[in-house]
C-alpha cells in the first residue's frame, strides 16, 4: 500500500499540471497556439489545443503543487509517503522539471497524433494517459532517482485515475470527450 501512496504523492504535480491545462480552457487569456496555426503538409503541428496558456498555467500549477509538498513535509503522514526530503531538495527546479515534463510530454504526444492524423480529442489509448507522466518521469530524473516499482506503480495508477477525473470532466463540461 505504500507503493501505492508514494506513487501518487510523486506524480500530484503532473497531475495537477494536467488538469490545470484542460480547467484553463475556458480562459481566454494567452490561448494562442503554440504553433501558431502552423502546417506540416494538412496537419497542424501540434493543433490550437496546445496553447501559451495551457503550457504556463500547467507549469505554474506544478511549481505550487511542490512548494505546497515541502511545506507539508513537516507533517509526519506527509514525511512517511515522500520518497524524498521535499525541503533539502531544490523545490523549484523540481517543480519547473515536473511541469516542462508533463506539459512536454503532452504537447509531445500531440505533435505524434497529428503526423497520424489523428484529429484534436481523437482517442490514442495508452499515449493519450501516459505522455504527461512519462515526461514528468525523464525530466525529475535529472534531479532524483526514482525505482522501476514506482514508475509502473504510477503507469498502472493513471490507467484508472486518468480515464476517471475525464469522465468527471466531461460530465461538468470542461472537456468536449469522455476519454
Amino acid at each position: 500500500m505504500d507503493l501505492i501512496w508514494q506513487s501518487l504523492y510523486l506524480i500530484l504535480p503532473a497531475y495537477f499540471a494536467n488538469a490545470a491545462c484542460t480547467l484553463s480552457n475556458k480562459w481566454n487569456w494567452l490561448a494562442r497556439p503554440l504553433d501558431h496555426g502552423k502546417k506540416i503538409g494538412d496537419n497542424y503541428i501540434l493543433g490550437p489545443g496546445k496553447t501559451y496558456r495551457g503550457t504556463i498555467i500547467g507549469l505554474v500549477t506544478a511549481i505550487v503543487t511542490v512548494l505546497l509538498q515541502k511545506f507539508l513535509f513537516s507533517v509526519a503522514i506527509f514525511q512517511n509517503i515522500s520518497l524524498f526530503d521535499y525541503q533539502q531538495i531544490n523545490w523549484l527546479g523540481f517543480g519547473l522539471l515536473g511541469g516542462l515534463g508533463a506539459v512536454g510530454g503532452d504537447i509531445v504526444a500531440s505533435f505524434f497524433k497529428r503526423r497520424f492524423n489523428l484529429k484534436r480529442g481523437a482517442p490514442a489509448p495508452l499515449l493519450d494517459q501516459w505522455d504527461f507522466v512519462i515526461g514528468f518521469f525523464f525530466l525529475t530524473s535529472l534531479l532524483i532517482s526514482v525505482t522501476w516499482p514506482i514508475i509502473i506503480t504510477t503507469l498502472i495508477l493513471t490507467l484508472i485515475i486518468h480515464p476517471l477525473t475525464n469522465m468527471v470532466a466531461y460530465l461538468l463540461k470542461i472537456k468536449a470527450v469522455w476519454w
